[in-house]
């Protein structure tokens, strides 16, 4: 038991993760992708019941031989105005446009998702942090780093072992 506490714990450089974070479905528990697709279909149902006037009049008027078999089903007026969805619609994609050129500088700003940045080597790590890269194997067998700061947040300095 006493050695496997002493062991020191290997360095492993793990590469930046992408924007925005995913969850795999497969590292997802079954509850939580279950939880995800009843509470989808209950938005997209409420949705469609919340637009049932304009859903029923938009099939009709794609399909006028669907109106003999929705009267049968759906009790809705078929001479629904579509014109103020339309106008809503169009005005969520003006915002949208609108809030795209707007903030195009801090969009420009932000890393692309599919950017794929190399880790660094430990030695262009310690290099970037002003430290000697042979003190690496020290680093790595120490089980505690005291890390010297400048007024900044830079690294200034590092030595292994404990506290003072």
């Amino acid at each position: 038991m006493a050695d496997q506490i002493d062991k020191p714990l290997p360095l492993r450089l793990v590469p930046p993760s992408q924007w925005p974070p995913r969850i795999l479905p497969a590292a997802a528990p079954w509850w939580m992708r279950l939880r995800d697709l009843v509470l989808t279909l209950l938005a997209w149902m409420a949705f469609l019941w919340l637009l049932r006037g304009p859903v029923v009049a938009a099939v009709v008027w794609l399909s006028p031989s669907a109106r003999v078999y929705l009267e049968r089903w759906i009790d809705v007026d078929f001479a629904v105005d579509l014109r103020p969805y339309l106008w809503v619609a169009g005005g969520f994609v003006v915002a949208l446009a609108f809030a795209g050129v707007w903030q195009r500088h801090h969009l420009r700003r932000q890393p692309s998702a599919d950017q794929d940045v190399a880790a660094l080597q430990p030695d262009a790590q310690f290099a970037a942090a002003g430290l000697s890269a042979s003190d690496l194997s020290l680093w790595r067998e120490a089980r505690r780093l005291h890390v010297l700061y400048d007024g900044e947040g830079r690294i200034t300095g590092a030595s292994a072992g404990p506290m003072a």
